[in-house]
């Protein structure tokens, strides 16, 4: 069964995309900041990564560079409310395969989670 870790610190955030998850055949990990994020990813090795920007102790851009400094390859949805084009083009540089803005629309996530290998 292929593997899906949610990195966010908003626990609603996490129940959401969880609830979203439940129509694929995929466990679900979730950690609620970065650095609780990234010892999964090591440990855990998920075939994706649903990613939040802004965290205490490690954002998601520390995890999106890390990932591509380990070469890792693990896909990465970053999923926030900072749409910003700078922040946006800085997500898509470090490998990030889909931007999806808070709050979610169904669609586009379903849209996003298509492209990936789930």
């Amino acid at each position: 069964m292929k593997k899906v870790l949610i990195v966010d610190d908003a626990a609603d955030s996490r129940s959401l995309l969880k609830m979203m998850l439940q129509h694929y055949e995929v466990e679900v990990l979730e950690a609620k900041d970065g650095v609780e994020g990234w010892r999964m990813i090591v440990a855990k090795q998920p075939d994706l990564i649903l990613l939040d920007l802004h965290m205490p102790n490690k954002d998601g851009f520390s995890i999106l560079e890390d990932l591509e400094e380990e070469w890792l390859g693990i896909p990465v949805i970053v999923v926030s409310g900072d749409t910003d084009a700078e922040t946006i083009d800085a997500c898509q540089y470090y490998g990030a395969k889909a931007f999806l803005k808070k709050p979610l629309i169904l669609e586009e996530f379903k849209e996003a989670i298509k492209v990936l290998p789930l």
